[in-house]
């Protein structure tokens, strides 16, 4: 799921079975909520957008409707946006879904053609936000989250004040989620589910490691460094902010020291259930091994 205004992504469910990815999602940094649509180095967010630039569907998407419910249904190849919000409100979510879907396909290409037609509801109001999501009590920050079932649920806060790029940022994060199937099984690090969704959405970003995690950066400078990845218990609370950031350097250490083959078999094996990928993957290192290189990756990547 995701978040806006107090932290950078937002956490998995936690009313009763606490699911890796059963809503799977993300907290929102502050720079996307306004003053940063793409102009970093490099992002993908002005080259990537080719035909659905104008932030509207094009002539290869399908429209139905329901009068009765007012629920309109647009579609076009890999992905199927509904709610009731209005056409053109679901036509913008439809265009930045497919820009999000291309930067999940190039980190992700065999997951993104597996995973055939991804649902994408968007809720009207925060009620049925919550009904969409199974009932789980409402977080003011929520901005969208992964069902157990695969769709993506996306709440009022990411059509509200949210630049172009951060409402790309918010689907690509969750469209990962989907395709790494990580919403299906249960028992899965929260760092490896939230971090492998953060790393994907934000590369294609242009956005440096510290823009895009400010809190962390800001403690970095400070000497005030994390040991290691966060733990599931960082996720909930006060902290989810800092959690998703931490989850997101920490992933971008591990492409930077071992390459990003070896990061992608580590985030699939551990995403279909293994507990021993990271050993496997990362030539026999273990997270408390691999702490002055983290904290000398932090300084020179973020200090």
């Amino acid at each position: 799921m995701r978040t806006i205004g107090r932290g950078q992504r937002t956490r998995a469910t936690e009313g009763g079975a606490r699911r890796a990815g059963a809503a799977a999602g993300v907290v929102l940094a502050a720079m996307l909520l306004g003053g940063c649509d793409g102009s970093g180095p490099g992002g993908g967010v002005h080259t990537s957008t080719g035909s659905v630039s104008s932030r509207s569907a094009t002539s290869s998407t399908s429209s139905t409707s329901s009068p009765a419910t007012g629920t309109v249904v647009l579609s076009t190849t890999g992905l199927q946006v509904t709610g009731s919000v209005g056409t053109t409100q679901l036509a913008q979510v439809l265009a930045d879904a497919r820009v999000a879907r291309t930067w999940v396909a190039r980190t992700w290409p065999t997951q993104v053609a597996a995973a055939g037609t991804v649902r994408v509801q968007v809720a009207a109001n925060a009620a049925q936000f919550a009904r969409l999501r199974g009932g789980v009590p409402e977080s003011d920050d929520l901005a969208a989250s992964t069902t157990a079932s695969g769709e993506v649920v996306i709440g009022p806060a990411v059509m509200q004040g949210l630049t172009a790029q951060g409402q790309r940022v918010v689907l690509a994060h969750e469209l990962t989620h989907v395709v790494l199937r990580q919403t299906m099984r249960t028992g899965l690090a929260r760092w490896v589910v939230e971090g492998s969704a953060e790393y994907t959405a934000y590369r294609w970003t242009g956005l440096s490691l510290g823009a895009a995690c400010p809190t962390l950066a800001a403690d970095v400078r400070a000497d005030r460094l994390p040991a290691g990845p966060p733990p599931d218990a960082a996720f909930s609370g006060g902290q989810q902010q800092r959690a998703y950031q931490d989850a997101h350097a920490y992933m971008s250490f591990l492409v930077d020291r071992f390459g990003e083959n070896a990061w992608k078999q580590f985030v699939l094996a551990t995403s279909a259930g293994s507990t021993d990928a990271f050993g496997a993957d990362f030539d026999g290192a273990t997270t408390t091994g691999l702490r002055a290189a983290y904290a000398a990756f932090l300084r020179h990547t973020v200090g």
